[in-house]
Formats: structure tokens, sequence, C-alpha cells
């Protein structure tokens, strides 16, 4: 995810160079599109997040590895919910930043972290599943090693994410209108970061989880071709056990999958503006760059469905609340 947290920057810096394409996002129809989309977004986003903490909360049986580290996920679609989506549509369409020079710092920074944190979970997730199917007589990760990592992963993406709240500050346009912007010391310095956040938050852990689960996807398919030539009770009982960890591995490249998907067309987006300015000037950059933003701020809304849809344990406690 390629400096997704200066999404609202990479907007805002470019208007005084887009007038036509700042206009054609304010026709009425395209206006009401993307105010019920974003609402849309916020309102389930927000709902079925809340719904995971609380069902893995609620009871210690849920409290497994992989369900706790799926609750951070949830908890940072929870911050992504509250924060890129209002900000960045209010900011653009008010055309100017209202919010003041303490969250002109503090939210590229924390959309960084969130980001950072939803991806490097997923990973972990992945290595994690690999292990298990991979080396299955290796001990299982307990509740505490469990908690260290996250400590570990929010740490890490704090220290990743602070040069945004260090250089973000509020500047004055011509009109008199106040922007939000990200005042680097060089051009090549900002480059820099962005490439590493495309590296560090998209291509290096897309790369170790699809490694993962092509691993786990052919050992599984192994192991139960191999069941099949010995139909002892042991061994159903072991083709049972495998066919529900492949449902569960099911279920997470599927999340992998939706989370690669959503983020892609707004990597390249923002990584085609950076290094072509012709293209931060087209007539239809605005609404391609939002296009792009709505489809990445709605991967926070299919996790709990892929949940109750692909998840007997959640399904239940899902259907439990209702």
């Amino acid at each position: 995810m390629e400096n997704i947290t200066s999404i609202t920057n990479n907007v805002i810096k470019r208007y005084d160079n887009v007038s036509s394409s700042v206009q054609l996002m304010k026709t009425p129809v395209l206006l009401a599109t993307y105010i019920v989309l974003y609402c849309v977004i916020f309102i389930l986003g927000l709902i079925g997040n809340c719904l995971v903490v609380f069902v893995v909360m609620r009871k210690k049986e849920m409290r497994t590895v992989i369900n706790i580290f799926i609750t951070n996920l949830a908890v940072s679609d929870i911050l992504l919910c509250l924060l890129a989506v209002p900000f960045t549509p209010i900011s653009y369409y008010l055309q100017s930043w209202v919010f003041g020079e303490v969250f002109c710092r503090l939210v590229p920074m924390t959309l960084a972290i969130c980001v950072y944190v939803s991806t490097l979970t997923s990973t972990i997730i992945a290595v994690i599943r690999y292990r298990a199917i991979v080396y299955p007589l290796k001990p299982p990760l307990q509740i505490s090693h469990c908690l260290r990592i996250i400590f570990i992963i929010w740490l890490i993406s704090i220290s990743i994410s602070v040069p945004l709240g260090v250089y973000s500050r509020l500047t004055e346009n011509r009109d008199g209108s106040i922007r939000c912007v990200e005042r680097w010391p060089t051009d090549q310095s900002s480059r820099i970061f962005s490439i590493t956040c495309l590296l560090f938050q998209y291509i290096v852990p897309c790369s170790i989880i699809m490694f993962s689960y092509t691993s786990v996807s052919l050992v599984l398919k192994t192991r139960i071709q191999s069941n099949h030539l010995n139909q002892s009770k042991t061994k159903k009982q072991e083709e049972i056990d495998m066919k529900r960890k492949q449902r569960t591995n099911k279920m997470l490249v599927t999340m992998v999958t939706v989370f690669v998907c959503c983020w892609l067309p707004l990597n390249i987006t923002i990584t085609v503006a950076e290094y072509i300015s012709s293209f931060s000037n087209w007539h239809y950059y605005t609404l391609c760059f939002f296009s792009a933003h709505i489809v990445a701020m709605s991967s926070v809304v299919y996790n709990p469905f892929l949940y109750g849809c692909m998840s007997d344990n959640f399904k239940k406690e899902f259907m439990s609340l209702m």
C-alpha cells in the first residue's frame, strides 16, 4: 500500500492543476454517488468489525491464536473507518483542511499505522498457518506469544509511520484556504519513502503470503490424497480434520485476496501520479483516484462477511447475537 496515508495530501497538493477534474467530481450525480458509497462503507465497516471484536472477546473459546490476530485486523479496520473514510472526502469537497494542525499530523500517521498493522498481521497469520500445516510437530503458538507479536507489529508500524507525523503540516494557499500537505526536505526523500512503503506495505508481504498459502494448499492436498489410500477410522478422522483446516485456509486466503485486490488500484494510481506529472493533471485523475479509494476503503467491509460465510465458529456466534 504505497504511502497510502498521504491519500488526502496526494489529491490536495495538486488542486491548482486539476480544477477541471475538481469540477467534474462536483457534478450532482457523482457527488451523491460517492457520498452514499462512503456512508455505506463507514456504517457497514464499523458495525461489522465491532461485531468481530465483540464476538472474540465475549467467549473464551473464541480466543484462539488466529482469532486474536483477526481481532487485531478488525481493530485496524475500525480505525480506518473512523479516519480514512470521512477525512479524505470531507477535506476534498470542502477544498480546505478544517481539522487543525494536530489532526493534520495525527491523521496521516495513524492511517499509515493502520495499513501497516493490517498488512503485517495478514502476513503473520499466513506464516502461522504455514508453520502449523507444513511443520505439524512443532509446538503451537501460545496466546502470550500472540500478544507479544501483536505488540511488535504495532511498534514497527508506529516507528515506520513517524515521518508522516513529522513532515505533515498546514500551509496556506494563495486563495487563503488551508491545506494539510507533506513537506519533505527534498522530492527524492519523498519518493524514497513512497517506494519503501510500496515494498514493505504491499510487495514483500504479498510475496510471503502467496508463498505460505501455496505451500499450505499443496501439503493439505497431498495429505488428503494419501488418506484416501487408507480408509481406517483414524485416517478418516484425520481427513475430516484436514478438510476443516482447508476451510479455514480458504477463508484466510480469500481475506488476503480481497485485501490485495482492493488496494492494488489505489497503489497503481498513486505510484503513477508520483512519477508522471501529466497523469495527475489529467481531466479524469480525481475521478480515477476516488474510484480507487472507494475500492480500497471497501476492504474494511468484506472480512466480517467472510467470517460469517466461511467460518463455522464465527457464523454460530453471529447468529446467536442476531
